[in-house]
């Protein structure tokens, strides 16, 4: 049976505005564009469930499930295919499919394994892959983790123009936590001169702290689409990473990334050619390569902001990356359709 004659379920706990939210909203807009059956279940209902906006404002499919046994009836009923997309939605979403010998394929996208009972959460992640037909990761780093075969697939982003002019701002996005490492971001810029500043954008549990960091403006949690046009250099300053989608979303628009050389940021950013990579916790070279930014002429700028587009739809956009994704989809059917529901093989 071919995909477009089943049901995609992208299966999700969704309870703010992130990498996977992202990567299911840009997947589902381009399976509906190219004439799949898509819909997202949510696991559970939050206030504020941005993904579920947007699903809503472009008319794509989504419902929540009153309780995780509530997605049984809804993959039986019709030939289907499971998505799954968080630590949460993986468990759950490969161990029901499975009971109902529905295909399922799983997206392994967290470069951090967190602490406490997350931590628990992705170790159960990683040893429950083998239920999937498909397992899919963002970056090398992530694949190495999976004790199940697993394909590496590139996060992707919707191709965008290229502006012939960039804002100056010099910014953090993101969620402001331990591992994202927000403070160090602070540090770094403490003891450089900007005439156009240093700006935060995101929130979390570690925006109080920058009270002491009077050189920084922090803007809260925003929608970035109104705010990319104002920023000139994205730095990210992570402890771990796989392949965090804010720095495809930058050099997309030609924004240049400095970056330190975690996850699959060393695949992605190719050193003073589209940006600068850093070695892990050297906030000194950091420094140095913001410096070197801010010395850097119109016409430098503009070659460095080519190079990162240019990347960028090369091997990072939605048209480049979706129609592989698919073809995984694509071959966990037959597994199911030929063999016994409860066999799975995993070479691609």
């Amino acid at each position: 049976m071919k995909l477009q004659q089943r049901n995609i379920y992208q299966l999700i706990d969704s309870r703010g505005s992130g990498g996977i939210e992202t990567h299911v909203f840009l997947l589902s807009c381009w399976l509906e564009r190219n004439g799949f059956n898509n819909e997202v279940l949510f696991l559970k209902r939050y206030a504020d469930n941005l993904l579920a906006e947007q699903l809503s404002l472009l008319g794509l499919r989504w419902r929540y499930l009153e309780k995780p046994s509530d997605l049984l009836p809804i993959i039986k009923q019709q030939p289907s295919l499971v998505t799954t997309h968080g630590y949460k939605a993986g468990v759950l979403g490969r161990s029901l499919s499975y009971f109902a010998g529905v295909p399922v394929v799983s997206t392994f996208h967290a470069g951090d394994l967190g602490n406490g009972k997350v931590r628990i959460y992705s170790w159960l992640d990683l040893q429950t892959s083998r239920l999937a037909n498909q397992n899919l990761s963002v970056s090398a780093e992530i694949d190495k983790r999976i004790p199940s075969p697993s394909t590496q697939v590139n996060n992707f982003v919707k191709e965008q123009p290229l502006t012939a002019k960039h804002g100056k701002q010099i910014a953090f996005v993101g969620r402001l936590s331990q591992e994202k490492g927000p403070e160090s971001f602070a540090r770094i810029t403490q003891g450089i001169s900007s005439l156009h500043g240093f700006h935060i954008y995101g929130d979390g549990p570690l925006r109080s702290k920058f009270t002491q960091y009077p050189h920084i403006k922090c803007h809260g949690l925003v929608n970035m689409d109104a705010f990319w046009k104002d920023i000139g250099l994205l730095c990210i300053t992570s402890e771990s990473e796989g392949l965090p989608l804010v720095a495809l979303e930058a050099m997309s628009r030609g924004i240049p990334v400095i970056s330190y050389a975690i996850g699959g940021l060393p695949q992605l950013i190719t050193h003073h050619k589209n940006g600068w990579l850093i070695s892990p916790g050297d906030e000194d070279a950091y420094q140095q390569a913001i410096a070197e930014w801010l010395l850097l002429n119109t016409t430098q700028q503009t070659t460095l902001s080519v190079a990162a587009s240019d990347h960028i739809k090369q091997h990072y956009t939605d048209d480049v990356v979706c129609p592989r994704i698919v073809d995984i989809y694509q071959r966990a059917l037959p597994k199911v359709n030929k063999q016994s529901p409860h066999t799975r093989h995993h070479s691609l």
